[in-house]
């Protein structure tokens, strides 16, 4: 897995309640870590230690960071 190149916008959580992105890209959390999406329609750490579905992510961190 590597780490994405495309123009990037921070998201902040609660400001919307947006679905998951269509194309589900590799998204940053405020924390600096990188979550990937899986086969199973969760996130996933690049250790794969760790999953969360879009919602939570979402809720769980201040901002996510996706492409534009």
């Amino acid at each position: 897995m590597s780490a994405p190149t495309t123009p990037r916008v921070w998201l902040a959580a609660g400001v919307a309640d947006k679905p998951a992105p269509a194309d589900h890209p590799v998204v940053r959390d405020d924390l600096m870590h990188l979550w990937f999406p899986g086969e199973d329609g969760l996130w996933h750490t690049a250790d794969g230690r760790h999953h969360a579905a879009w919602t939570e992510l979402h809720a769980r961190f201040d901002l996510v960071e996706v492409p534009r």
